[in-house]
């Protein structure tokens, strides 16, 4: 069944984004698991728009590989990718932070944090959320700092595209990148936190 799924997710408007890592296209998937579980769904125009920011960024900083996580499943408007609350349409995808040369500290792209650092904002601080997770005793093991020019590049990029609607990014890195604009939002503090990834919603 798996080996029919991109064949028939066209039917439903849905397109695989790419999933082979080291292959010619700049796009590619931080983990193969988004490929292997069928997480790597959208609608055309934002494969297309993916396309297109992978491609601005090997032309800034070539060699650059833009990678995704999740996207969406291949099928049902209306059905929830567990455990997001709005990966459900193909118009929603989270992207992974640049990382210097290159690396990808976790294996499922996920989990490795962007802590705040003293005088930055911290929303969320002694609140808890089941979908809020810390995995504090992960991120000594994962360590990597991100690479904030690239990231940010990519996020000033997008932030002007007519097609994006908005995208979700924790405070504190909001504040270290120098970015204000009004479709860049904080999720709150009862969803996923967005300090090891951003999401990306299309229109």
């Amino acid at each position: 069944m798996a080996g029919i799924v991109p064949w028939l997710a066209p039917l439903a408007g849905r397109v695989p984004l790419p999933c082979g890592v080291g292959r010619s296209e700049p796009l590619e998937a931080a983990s193969w698991l988004s490929c292997v579980l069928g997480r790597n769904y959208t609608r055309p125009q934002v494969r297309n728009e993916l396309r297109e920011l992978a491609a601005f960024m090997q032309r800034e900083f070539p060699g650059t590989r833009t990678r995704y996580l999740d996207a969406n499943l291949a099928f049902g408007d209306g059905f929830p990718l567990l455990p997001h609350l709005s990966h459900r349409d193909g118009l929603k995808v989270d992207l992974a932070f640049y990382y210097p040369a290159g690396r990808q500290p976790s294996p499922v792209g996920y989990w490795v944090s962007e802590q705040p650092r003293p005088g930055e904002p911290m929303p969320c601080r002694g609140r808890r959320s089941w979908l809020r997770w810390d995995f504090a005793w992960l991120q000594p093991l994962l360590a990597e700092e991100w690479d904030g020019a690239r990231t940010g590049a990519a996020l000033r990029w997008l932030l002007e595209r007519p097609s994006v609607e908005r995208v979700l990014l924790e405070p504190h890195l909001q504040q270290r990148l120098g970015l204000v604009h009004d479709k860049l939002r904080f999720q709150g503090c009862h969803a996923a936190r967005h300090d090891d990834h951003f999401h990306l919603s299309m229109r």
